[in-house]
Formats: C-alpha cells, sequence, structure tokens
C-alpha cells in the first residue's frame, strides 16, 4: 500500500475544510482617488512560497493599494509565529499535527489547491517511470545502481531535503513511513539547490515541489502518472498534499478573506493551476 495508515486519516481531514470562503468577497471602503494602502503579512512554507508570489503579484483590489510581507518558514516554525500573533495566517503544504485543524482544534484552515512533489532525475536518465515500491527503495538507499531498474550501468545518487522542509515531511509520510532515508543521500537546503544538483548530476534522483520544476531536468512518472495539474486536481498522482491557508481564526470581513476568497475564485484557481492541483469540482 502506498499511503501509510496515519497520513490517509490525516488526508481525509485536510481535504474536508469548508470552500465558504469561495465566491465571497469581503466588504471593502468604497474605491476613492487615494485608495487606502493596506499591508498584507503572510508566511509560507517554501514548497508552497512560489505559488503564493504569484497569487499575489495577480492579485488586484480597487479600493486598496495593497503591500506584501511574505516570510518562508518551515511547517514546524510556520506554526510557531501563528502562535506568537505577529503574522496571522500561513499558506502550507504539510501539517505536522493535523488535529490543530480539526473541527474542534486551535486553527481554522481552508483549502486553495493541490501540492505535488515530482521526482527529478537528469535529462541523460532512460528511466522514465518508476512504481512506489522502486522509488522508495532508491531513496532508502536499496537500490545502488540504476542497471537495478533497467538503466545505464551508474551509481545511484539520492539528493533530499532536510526533514524539517514539508517536501521531505510529505515524502515520510506518503512514501517511507517509519522508514529512514539513505544515509548516503545529499541534503539540498533548498528546492532550487536540489534542482541544480540533479542537474549537474547524471547518477542522481531527487524530489521537488511542481511549483519549483524547470529546464534541465526530466520528471519520471511515479505509478505511470505524472504531476500535471490535471492529475493532481483529480487525486490520480498520489504523492501530492492540500495547500491550506492557517490562521489562529477565520479572517474577518477584511482584506485578508477578499484575498482568500480570490484564491478559491474562478480566476485564482486558473493561477494555482498553472503548477498546481485546483480545488475538487463542486
Amino acid at each position: 500500500m502506498f499511503f501509510t495508515t496515519s497520513w490517509r486519516s490525516a488526508r481525509r481531514t485536510l481535504v474536508a475544510f469548508s470552500l465558504a470562503l469561495a465566491g465571497c468577497r469581503a466588504s471593502l471602503p468604497t474605491a476613492s482617488p487615494t485608495p487606502e494602502t493596506i499591508s498584507l503579512r503572510l508566511m509560507a512554507d517554501g514548497a508552497s512560497t512560489p505559488l503564493l508570489r504569484d497569487l499575489a503579484y495577480s492579485f488586484r483590489e480597487s479600493s486598496a493599494f495593497v503591500t506584501w510581507d511574505i516570510r518562508t518558514l518551515e511547517p514546524r516554525l510556520a506554526l510557531a509565529e501563528l502562535a506568537r500573533g505577529e503574522i496571522p495566517f500561513a499558506i502550507l503544504s504539510y501539517l505536522p499535527n493535523p488535529r490543530l485543524v480539526e473541527e474542534n482544534g486551535s486553527l481554522w484552515a481552508t483549502p486553495i489547491g493541490q501540492l505535488g512533489i515530482a521526482l527529478v532525475v537528469h535529462p541523460s536518465n532512460l528511466i522514465s517511470n518508476l512504481t512506489a515500491a522502486q522509488t522508495r527503495a532508491l531513496l532508502r538507499g536499496q537500490v545502488r545502481n540504476w542497471a537495478e531498474l533497467g538503466g545505464a550501468d551508474r551509481p545511484v545518487q539520492v539528493i533530499a531535503r532536510p526533514a524539517e522542509s514539508s517536501e521531505a515531511a510529505i515524502v515520510q509520510a506518503l512514501l517511507l513511513g517509519n522508514q529512514t532515508i539513505a544515509r548516503t543521500a545529499r541534503l539540498a537546503p533548498t528546492s532550487q539547490s536540489v534542482l541544480d544538483l540533479v542537474r549537474a548530476d547524471p547518477n542522481s534522483i531527487g524530489y521537488v515541489s511542481t511549483g519549483y520544476l524547470q529546464e534541465g531536468v526530466r520528471v519520471v512518472a511515479l505509478d505511470g502518472i505524472l504531476p500535471t495539474p490535471e492529475t493532481l486536481t483529480v487525486g490520480s498522482y498520489a504523492l501530492r498534499s492540500p495547500i491550506l491557508v492557517v490562521g489562529n481564526a477565520e479572517p474577518a470581513d477584511d482584506l485578508y478573506r477578499a484575498f482568500f476568497a480570490w484564491i478559491q475564485s474562478p480566476e485564482g484557481q486558473r493561477l494555482v493551476k498553472r503548477q498546481h492541483g485546483g480545488l475538487p469540482a463542486r
């Protein structure tokens, strides 16, 4: 079975959050010749930061001039900052403790899309598809040469993200379970460094959020399915996780609410689905 039992239960909780923000637009002051300047402070984990920046760049509100204060913090640090109360909301693709946002949890959350974790190799690597079992064996260091999987006679080099990152946590939860990454894996401090290392090493395999995919690497299908916006939206690609807006409380009738509602609107979802999965059709 590809998914671990604990994550399967958590995932059912995460995808069930209300979409009540969709179609709702906050009531803002009537437009004036000199719009009010409003600053929105948000956090995002590393996997979701490119998406948040794209959304912030595209969001427009005629009655206010919006400035943005966006910080990148991995989930545990982002949740700690939420507890401090200085930044009201975070965009996260992984929650260390899903119970925080269950019905009686201490946090409010709503989904905006689905994040996929793409398996990437050097363009010279002829392997085009891996099963979940093969991927698990590669990441654990049990497959040491690509020839064992029908590829070239080359040693395997795993490129991994630090355990505190959302990408590593998703891979651990959905693929590795209680098993550990190979001791010979090279740790990449950022998603961009994963791509740089894979581009430079024909023997390597790494994983990144689909929001970071660029030329110079090749994406490998997982169980015959590539992580496209379509396969992420319908849920056929397995290595995926809900992207959530998380806060200490539901937003008031303000610009935060307007922004989150816009992301869930058809216009916002078109941007989300450029590289990620969107919200399921209702």
